[in-house]
C-alpha cells in the first residue's frame, strides 16, 4: 500500500508544472523589419506568404489589428486616434509553407512585442442597416430555389442603371447580396441583416441607380430606398452588439529593428515576369487605348502610349511628371506580361500592386534600354487657406479618418447626395486634410496640399461634390482650379467650390518643387522578344 501511495505521489509530481517554469513561448518570426510607410495613399499591400518572406505595407494599426485577429476592421474598438491613420511597412522571414493562422499568431506576437499591443476580447454598439416590410409587401412566393442577377443597362438619359431580378431567393441570402453588390450605400462596412419576418423563397425585381450615379440621373434618380419602396421593403438604421477586439493599449514607437537585421533579411533581387511580350502597336491602329495591372498578377496593354506605360509602372501622379523626349507621347505599343507562363490556376498568385510595377519597371528598363533619373520642378498643387470655416471641432477621442459615404444614423446617410461623391472626414487637422485630398480628389489633384490655414485640432465634416468627368471648361477666376475644375452650366459642384462652399476653407492654386521622372536615355524599338 504504501508503495502504491509513493508511486501515486511521483506521478502527481511529474504531472505538475515545474515552479517558475515559463509557458510555451508564441510563435514568432525569424526577423522581422518595421519602417513608417511613405506611400503617399491609404491602402494596405500584402499580406501572402512568398516563399520564405512575410510582408504588409502601407498598414494602419486597424489594418495589422484586422489581419492578425481575422475580423473585419469595424470590429477593432477604441484605441488611440491615430489607430486608422499612421501606417506602417512590415517585412517579416516566416517558413516556407507557414499556414495562415500561425501567421496570425506571430504577427500577434510582433504587435505585442515591437508596438506593446494589449488587446481584449469583448462586444461593442455598431450601427447597421435592417431589412424590414414597409406595409404590405409586393414580394411573391416561390417554389424552387434561384437566386438573384443584375443587368447594367443606361436609362432614358444614359445614366448607368441596374435592373436587378430575383427568382427562388431567399431574404437571408438577399440581403448578403445587397451588401456585396450594393456596397456604395453602405458605407465603412456596414452589415445589412434581415428583419423582414418573411420565410422561404421569393421573386421580385426592381431597378437601382448605382449610388456613384444619383447626381447624374438627377430628379429621375432611384436610389436604393426608392427602389426597394416599389416592392414593399424598406432599410432602416439599427444598432447591434457585435464580437471586437477592444484595443487597451498601443504605441506608435516601435521597439527598433535588430542591428543585425540586413545580414538576416538581406534585400529581395528585384522581382521579373516569367514571360513578356513587348512590340509596337500596328501603324494607324485605332483601337483602345489601354493599360492595366490584372489581379493575377498580369500586365497587359494594347496600343498604350509608353509615357502611359511609364506612369502606371512608376506610380507618377499624372504623365506631366515624366519629362522626355516628344515620342513618349505618340510611341505606342502591346504589352503582355505574366509572372507564371502556365495560365492555369498557379497563375492566380493575388499578386499585389507593389510587385507587379516592380515588375514592368525592370521590363521597361531591360528592353528599352532606359535611363532615367529624379529631380524636383516647380508643378501644379494647392495650399489650404481659410476664409470662413464652417466645420466642427472633433472630438480628439475620436479616430482621425476619412471614408466615402456619410455616417452610418447621421442625417447626411439618409438621402442620396446631391452630386456624385461624398466624403466624411473625422477628428482630422487641416494638414491631415491636406495629406488625405489625393485620395479624394479624383482627378482634381495628385499631390497633397499644404496647409496654411492656421486652424488648430481635428474637425469633422461631409464633403459633397461632383467627380471631374461631370466639371467642365476653364474657371474665369485667377483663384480656380487646374485641371478643367470649372461649374458646370448643369449644376455639377467642383471639389473646390464644394470645400469653399460647405467647409468654408479654400485650396489656393500654386506651384511647389515635387519629384519629376527625367528620362536620359531610351530605345524606341523595344528589343525583340
Amino acid at each position: 500500500m504504501t508503495r502504491l501511495l509513493l508511486g501515486l505521489a511521483a506521478v502527481a509530481l511529474l504531472s505538475m508544472p515545474v515552479l517558475g517554469q515559463s509557458p510555451a513561448p508564441r510563435p514568432a518570426f525569424d526577423a522581422a523589419s518595421i519602417q513608417v510607410s511613405t506611400r503617399p495613399n491609404p491602402g494596405m499591400r500584402g499580406g501572402i506568404l512568398r516563399g520564405d518572406r512575410y510582408e504588409l505595407r502601407n498598414a494602419t494599426m486597424v489594418d495589422l489589428i484586422r489581419t492578425a485577429y481575422n475580423v473585419q476592421p469595424e470590429r477593432v474598438s477604441a484605441g488611440p486616434s491615430w489607430l486608422e491613420w499612421n501606417r506602417w511597412d512590415i517585412a517579416a522571414l516566416a517558413p516556407e509553407g507557414t499556414p495562415p493562422a500561425r501567421l496570425q499568431d506571430m504577427l500577434k506576437a510582433l504587435l505585442a512585442e515591437r508596438f506593446k499591443l494589449v488587446v481584449r476580447e469583448d462586444t461593442v454598439t455598431v450601427t447597421n442597416i435592417a431589412l424590414k416590410v414597409a406595409g404590405s409587401h409586393k414580394l411573391r412566393e416561390a417554389s424552387a430555389p434561384g437566386g438573384c442577377q443584375a443587368q447594367g443597362a443606361p436609362d432614358a438619359s444614359g445614366v448607368p442603371l441596374q435592373t436587378v431580378t430575383c427568382k427562388g431567393e431567399s431574404m437571408k441570402d438577399f440581403v448578403e447580396l445587397m451588401a456585396r453588390g450594393l456596397s456604395a450605400y453602405f458605407p465603412n462596412g456596414q452589415q445589412v441583416v434581415d428583419e423582414t419576418g418573411l420565410s422561404g423563397l421569393w421573386d421580385f425585381e426592381f431597378k437601382v441607380h448605382p449610388r456613384q450615379a444619383l447626381a447624374q440621373a438627377g430628379s429621375n434618380a432611384i436610389p436604393l430606398d426608392k427602389a426597394l419602396a416599389e416592392i414593399g421593403l424598406k432599410l432602416e438604421p439599427k444598432e447591434m452588439k457585435v464580437p471586437a477586439i477592444v484595443v487597451d493599449s498601443v504605441t506608435t514607437e516601435f521597439t527598433p529593428n535588430p542591428p543585425d537585421l540586413a545580414r538576416r533579411m538581406p534585400p529581395l533581387p528585384s522581382p521579373t515576369f516569367e514571360v513578356a511580350d513587348v512590340k509596337s502597336s500596328p501603324p494607324g491602329s485605332d483601337a483602345p487605348r489601354r493599360m492595366q495591372l490584372m489581379p493575377t498578377g498580369q500586365v497587359s496593354g494594347s496600343n498604350a502610349p509608353i509615357n502611359r506605360i511609364i506612369q502606371l509602372a512608376w506610380n507618377l501622379p499624372s504623365e506631366q511628371y515624366l519629362a522626355g523626349p516628344k515620342w513618349l507621347e505618340t510611341n505606342k505599343y502591346e504589352v503582355i506580361a505574366r509572372v507564371y507562363a502556365n495560365a492555369g490556376p498557379n497563375a492566380n498568385v493575388q499578386q499585389d500592386e507593389d510587385i507587379a510595377r516592380r515588375m514592368l519597371q525592370a521590363l521597361i528598363v531591360e528592353r528599352f534600354q532606359m535611363k532615367y533619373h529624379m529631380e524636383d520642378r516647380p508643378m501644379p498643387a494647392f495650399n489650404i487657406r481659410a476664409d470662413n470655416p464652417k466645420m466642427a471641432k472633433g472630438d480628439p477621442a475620436k479616430r482621425t479618418r476619412c471614408f466615402e459615404g456619410a455616417s452610418p444614423g447621421s442625417a447626411a446617410a439618409a438621402r442620396p447626395p446631391q452630386f456624385g461623391r461624398q466624403v466624411t472626414c473625422q477628428n482630422i487637422s487641416m494638414a491631415q486634410f491636406g495629406t488625405w485630398l489625393p485620395s479624394i480628389a479624383g482627378g482634381y489633384t495628385q499631390v497633397p496640399a499644404i496647409d496654411m490655414t492656421g486652424l488648430v485640432g481635428g474637425y469633422d465634416f461631409t464633403l459633397n461634390f461632383s467627380p471631374i468627368g461631370q466639371v467642365v471648361g476653364p474657371r474665369p477666376d485667377a483663384a480656380g482650379a487646374p485641371n478643367g475644375a470649372a461649374v458646370d452650366p448643369t449644376g455639377a459642384l467642383s471639389l473646390l467650390d464644394a470645400v469653399r462652399q460647405q467647409l468654408g476653407i479654400r485650396l489656393e492654386e500654386t506651384k511647389r518643387p515635387l519629384p519629376v521622372m527625367v528620362i536620359d536615355s531610351m530605345n524606341e524599338k523595344p528589343t525583340d522578344n
